[in-house]
């Protein structure tokens, strides 16, 4: 009898250790797969002078700044892929990850925005696109989102 107990202890330990390493999205799922989408079609957009996401990306334009590149990877890379995989997935680790790399990125697209605007010589009089816009709000959304859903997960806290 004890040795059925003491299975059953071990089971119940592991089916326990199995949940506390998900998390549940709840509503919040499918807006963070609509906003993944938006960022998805926002990389179409025109994004600095006329560029698109993927020559941003090459890198074949000098005159853009860094900080617009690094913006467009943390979309990609945070803001679409592990964005994506933490809400199929359901793991808290990948979902924190998500949560750190969009909230690092919507402090990015802001400093994007910034420097575009702020550093531009009189003979260069590019301009702004739609698409940069549109990602930096989506990637906020996303932090705003990701942030309730990694902190709710209190048996973390109160071991």
């Amino acid at each position: 009898m004890s040795e059925d107990l003491s299975l059953l202890r071990r089971e119940l330990s592991a089916i326990e250790e199995r949940v506390a390493r998900e998390v549940d999205p709840r509503g919040r799922g499918p807006v963070i797969g609509c906003a993944v989408m938006i960022l998805v079609v926002a990389l179409a957009a025109p994004q600095v002078d006329g560029l698109r996401a993927w020559q941003l990306l090459a890198g074949g334009h000098h005159e853009v700044a860094a900080l617009s590149r690094l913006f467009t990877w943390f979309v990609v890379v945070f803001g679409i892929g592990v964005s994506a995989i933490a809400v199929l997935s359901r793991r808290w680790v990948v979902a924190w990850v998500a949560m750190a790399g969009v909230t690092v990125g919507s402090a990015l697209g802001l400093l994007a925005y910034w420097s575009q605007h702020s550093v531009r010589s009189g003979a260069h009089t590019g301009s702004i696109g739609y698409g940069l816009l549109v990602e930096w709000a989506a990637m906020a959304v996303l932090a705003v989102l990701w942030i309730p859903v990694v902190a709710g997960r209190s048996n973390l806290l109160q071991r």
